[in-house]
């Protein structure tokens, strides 16, 4: 099965680029406390927020980033590491349940960079209704993300990608949105 337009990786471990961390950090209002990446991978989100001066932390069930980042399940790192908030490209197959794992152990908003598609499906219309979806920064540039731990170049993305931003106390309709551009946005 191919995802992001790649063959797909063994632990769905794909790279986003850079510039829809930045993105998204433009475009919603300022983190404040900690934020953790749960599933950091080799650290491109954690790395981007600090950019951006946010207290960033990350972690991941492999070590992809030499011994850089915990070694720790998410619901591990959660539970450790206390996070004010969550931004994350966490693996499609298990979105729902690290959404509201995330949301059990935050106190501010839980961000994840998900398919567009995962606004789809009767199961799933169910569930939004009863979680605090505020807003989805849909990207109208296509998001490459090859896999990672590989030398794949990225190239044009096949898959329409955004942010799904649920954030605690939030009441109402999500609000859509499209990602700010920040400077020169390259793949």
């Amino acid at each position: 099965m191919r995802h992001s337009g790649y063959e797909r990786h063994t632990d769905d471990w794909y790279v986003e680029p850079a510039w829809c961390v930045h993105a998204l950090v433009k475009g919603e209002r300022p983190f404040v406390g900690t934020v953790l990446d749960p599933c950091c991978g080799g650290g491109n989100i954690v790395q981007s927020l600090c950019s951006n001066e946010i207290e960033a932390m990350g972690a991941d069930i492999r070590d992809r980033a030499d011994g850089m980042y915990p070694r720790m399940n998410y619901e591990q790192s959660l539970h450790a590491l206390r996070p004010t908030s969550v931004v994350s490209n966490p693996p499609y197959g298990v979105a729902q349940e690290f959404i509201m794992a995330c949301l059990d152990e935050t106190k501010d908003r839980v961000c994840v960079l998900l398919r567009l598609a995962f606004l789809e499906g009767i199961q799933r219309g169910e569930w939004f209704p009863h979680v605090p979806l505020a807003r989805v920064w849909v990207s109208s540039k296509r998001i490459s993300m090859p896999p990672g731990g590989t030398d794949i170049p990225a190239k044009g993305g096949a898959i329409a990608y955004a942010w799904f931003v649920f954030e605690h106390g939030w009441k109402g309709d999500p609000v859509v949105k499209f990602l700010p551009k920040v400077g020169e946005i390259s793949a």
